[in-house]
């Protein structure tokens, strides 16, 4: 296979293991689809700070539109807080609700179970080459 090849191999694997995540994901939580326990993840994963929909966005890698739609999704279920910001008047502001701090706190360790049974077959050795060899990926859409 040549480097051409194989560069299509990866990005057409990268997109079908996006949807086999975004169905196991479904598969796992009830209440939220994959993308919504995506985003509250990453939510949760921010600094301490003002959260606001471009922040989010940025820290995510996707647009303010993507982010917003599911951020009012997610406060529909009450599992965000959206209000006006304090600093920046057109902007809003998002925190995690109660409800999403004990959804995480209820399914952690039944999604940690799910989670390892999916990398079953990837050793710690190989878990790290794949961090690496994913930051690296990543790494790429910098230049």
């Amino acid at each position: 296979m040549g480097r051409i090849e194989k560069e299509e191999y990866i990005i057409g694997s990268i997109s079908l293991l996006s949807n086999k995540f975004s169905q196991f994901g479904d598969s796992i939580h009830d209440d939220i689809t994959y993308k919504q326990w995506f985003l509250l993840l990453m939510i949760s994963k921010m600094d301490e700070g003002e959260k606001n929909l471009n922040s989010i966005a940025e820290f995510v890698g996707t647009t303010r539109q993507n982010v917003k739609k599911i951020v009012s999704q997610l406060e529909d279920k009450k599992y965000l807080k959206v209000r006006q910001s304090r600093t920046d008047g057109r902007a809003l502001e998002v925190e995690l609700a109660p409800k999403a701090k004990k959804y995480f706190e209820k399914n952690y360790e039944m999604t940690s179970k799910k989670t390892d049974k999916l990398f079953s077959k990837l050793d710690d050795s190989k878990l790290d080459d794949l961090v690496v060899d994913l930051t690296r990926l990543m790494e790429c859409f910098e230049d």
